[in-house]
């Protein structure tokens, strides 16, 4: 592995020796920089704890439910739309538990997770689902940040989570960073179920890079952990993998990318 690290710092250094300011690497957020989701820790933590404000998110079918009602239903839909293969659907309705919070709250709420979760990696169970417990940074993750840093390349966070849940994270783990994430419309100071577009999910991620970073110029280095990475990953000069052992992982060693 760490033979693999050094390969892959050598061919950073001598793509960037080649190529014209600015020089920018985009990595995904959650199974990538952290261990684990903390979009699903927060989902996970609001249905035990009854948390969510906005009544709406299901329709009108569950506006009047007891609050454990609603929270496992939020929670089932979740988890139904993954996996019946709408992994795009499933990533846009978690996006909206947040409504009816503020930002104060919101960060408030990210501390409280990442307390609850743990460093300790486990599984754990919820309404009959076996789910991961425990959140921390993955090392060799935060190791390459620095080193880009170090080398003159500016690193965006492209995440499909919602951005205020992972700049909380990355506040909390020191993880710094340019960040680009799901982002919520903020009306009268709260947080609602609409978002804004582009949504960087899948071939959005794309989107965002051209609209936000650059319009023209590709990233240097792309790196991610699932197949919603695809569009990003292919995008970039050098493309990049934490292995999860997961399809992702397997088009990597097809196509000669680097596994971390």
């Amino acid at each position: 592995m760490q033979d693999k690290l050094e390969l892959l710092y050598r061919t950073i250094t001598n793509l960037i020796k080649k190529s014209e300011a600015p020089v920018f690497a985009v990595l995904d957020f959650d199974n990538t920089c952290i261990v684990n989701d903390i979009t699903e820790a927060t989902l996970a933590y609001m249905v035990r704890n009854n948390l969510f404000r906005d009544k709406n998110l299901l329709g009108s079918k569950f506006k009047d439910a007891e609050e454990e009602t609603y929270s496992k239903a939020v929670f089932e839909n979740y988890y139904k739309l993954l996996d019946g293969g709408k992994t795009k659907e499933a990533y846009e309705f978690v996006s909206k538990i947040l409504s009816g919070f503020s930002i104060d709250e919101i960060s408030l709420l990210v501390e409280r997770v990442i307390k609850f979760e743990g460093e300790n990696m486990t599984i754990t169970e919820l309404f009959g689902r076996k789910i991961a417990k425990g959140i921390r940074p993955r090392e060799q993750i935060t190791e390459l940040i620095g080193f880009l840093k170090n080398n003159g390349v500016e690193v965006w966070i492209i995440s499909a989570s919602p951005e205020m849940l992972v700049c909380g994270a990355m506040k909390h783990f020191n993880i710094e960073a340019n960040l680009i994430g799901i982002r919520n419309t903020v009306v009268g100071g709260k947080v609602t179920s609409g978002l804004e577009k582009p949504l960087s999910i899948y071939e959005g991620k794309v989107d965002c890079i051209k609209k936000f970073i650059n319009p023209k110029k590709r990233p240097l280095l792309g790196v991610g952990d699932s197949m919603n990475d695809m569009p990003m990953l292919e995008y970039c000069e050098i493309k990049a993998v934490v292995d999860r052992q997961n399809s992702l992982a397997e088009k990597a060693r097809q196509n000669n990318w680097f596994l971390i």
